[in-house]
């Protein structure tokens, strides 16, 4: 059985910009192959959207990615590094729009358990 070595473990940093100068270090972090996260909460929304703008020239040069992740904090991934929001599960329309489930509907003279409980 052929053995494999394990990837090198992903480096993830954060970084809290204070000046533009700050920028160095994300494109260099980004450049190494790591991702960060940006917590820019705290500075004005002039600093924020230069940032913004870096990121984003950074993440295409290099084919990586910029996602908000929240108010105020960025993330910026270099290439090979997906990005989910969670388990989200596609809406699946039902085979025939107009059938009636008895399980869920209350018209067909079916008791489901939980209303049976008394809740």
């Amino acid at each position: 059985m052929p053995v494999h070595a394990l990837p090198a473990p992903m480096r993830v940093h954060m970084i809290t910009p204070l000046t533009f100068n700050d920028a160095q270090e994300i494109g260099d972090r980004i450049k190494g192959g790591s991702s960060v996260f940006l917590d820019m909460r705290s500075i004005d929304r002039d600093l924020e959207e230069r940032l913004r703008d870096f990121c984003a020239g950074v993440a295409a040069a290099l084919e990586g990615s910029v996602t908000d992740v929240a108010q105020g904090i960025l993330l910026v991934a270099p290439a090979g590094v997906s990005i989910s929001r969670g388990a989200e599960e596609p809406h699946r329309a039902s085979p025939d729009p107009y059938r009636r489930d008895p399980y869920y509907d209350a018209d067909a003279g079916v008791t489901p358990l939980f209303r049976s409980m008394g809740a």
